[in-house]
């Protein structure tokens, strides 16, 4: 406590220098100045016109080219909207310190931790924060944020068995008695249970359940204005290696209970982003039970490289499993060209694969997933 005390004093000290970083004037604002004239002078087109998503793509993909100063007026716009955002403040904290701007860096790392990041041993090794290592300011806030987690203990991960939500959708006209084909949607890194359950308004034609597991870790280390997961585990290889074979067999979990509780003829798997990669190795390593895999703007995992998640043995046994992949050629997360890559090697494996490049980001794309089921439903009726 007493190293979190000496953080809110220094954050207390320069909070009026950060006060302005958004604004032309440094005058102070009352709140009345702040809130509408009339509590009943709502403007509701310019609430609801705030897509907070999408500046956290844009403020991400910028950050990764390097882009600092660009990213980080996405950012600060997001802070302006959810001052709690722990995530989007340290960002900005990575973003002034690369920029060499040690007071901006050392404010917004202080009101990171104070919203709640806590991934000090990332802090510690952050090589962005070496940029500034000769300077006695920043240097002395780094010490006291290190020393204020040193004090909250080791962080250490078990194994445990829990209960995740999934959200299940049957047709409309559903029938106890009759069959149908189950699709397994897996949502991308950030995305939750509910946003994933749009996909199944896509639907033109054909009787489908529609389930979606939430994945089960969280995106980031504190929560921001909702729940955002990630199907792999952010931290050490080791604890990566060892958390992506359960992710998989709690997919397949999915799978068998929803097996056990509908009347199933196929199984698909349907992965965006991230939950591609997830769709393609857990189907590729279940093709005794998967049917087909339908995987949008994602990547084909490299068996050189993750060779815990799938392997070159996996690949060649798992060529019973139809594959559609769909890509945005406007797509700034990740290029399709790693789909032309991923078709080319599934095509030399003799895997029944079909790409489909259509005008657009990175999305699940209506037209292109109806034409995905209209492809699967036609290669079993060959």
């Amino acid at each position: 406590m007493k190293h979190l005390r000496i953080i809110l004093l220094i954050l207390v000290y320069l909070c009026f220098s950060i006060s302005a970083i958004s604004q032309d004037k440094q005058d102070s604002v009352t709140p009345e100045q702040v809130i509408s004239s009339s509590i009943l002078e709502v403007d509701f087109d310019r609430l609801n016109s705030i897509n907070i998503e999408n500046l956290e793509l844009q403020a991400y993909i910028l950050f990764l080219k390097n882009d600092f100063e660009k990213a980080a007026k996405y950012y600060l716009n997001i802070i302006e909207h959810n001052i709690d955002d722990a995530n989007s403040l340290y960002q900005l904290a990575y973003c002034y310190a690369m920029m060499k701007n040690s007071e901006y860096a050392s404010n917004f790392l202080i009101m990171a931790i104070n919203a709640g990041y806590n991934n000090f041993s990332k802090i510690k090794d952050e090589e962005c924060f070496k940029v500034l290592a000769n300077n006695t300011g920043f240097k002395n806030t780094l010490y006291e944020v290190l020393s204020y987690g040193k004090d909250l203990g080791e962080t250490v991960y078990v194994d445990a068995n829990v209960l995740i939500k999934c959200r299940v959708i049957v047709p409309k006209n559903y029938n106890p008695n009759k069959s149908y084909s189950l699709l397994i949607g897996l949502h991308g890194f950030g995305g939750n249970a509910e946003d994933f359950c749009i996909i199944n308004s896509y639907i033109e034609s054909g009787d489908f359940i529609y389930v979606v597991p939430e994945a089960p870790y969280l995106k980031d280390d504190v929560g921001n204005r909702k729940y955002q997961y990630s199907w792999d585990f952010r931290g050490q290889k080791e604890l990566w290696e060892k958390s992506d074979p359960a992710v998989m067999r709690y997919i397949i979990n999915v799978v068998d209970q929803m097996n056990r509780k509908y009347k199933i003829d196929r199984n698909y798997l349907l992965g965006f982003s991230q939950g591609a990669a997830y769709a393609y190795a857990t189907g590729i390593k279940n093709s005794d039970k998967i049917d087909a895999v339908i995987a949008f703007g994602g990547r084909l995992p490299d068996p050189e490289i993750y060779p815990w998640f799938i392997s070159n043995e996996d690949l060649i046994n798992g060529k019973d499993l139809k594959i559609f992949i769909a890509h945005g050629t406007n797509d700034s997360a990740i290029s399709y060209k790693k789909s032309n890559e991923a078709r080319k090697k599934l095509s030399k494996l003799n895997y029944d694969v079909e790409l489909l490049l259509f005008e657009g980001g990175h999305i699940v794309n209506k037209e292109a997933f109806n034409e995905a089921l209209n492809w699967i439903d036609s290669s079993f009726h060959k």
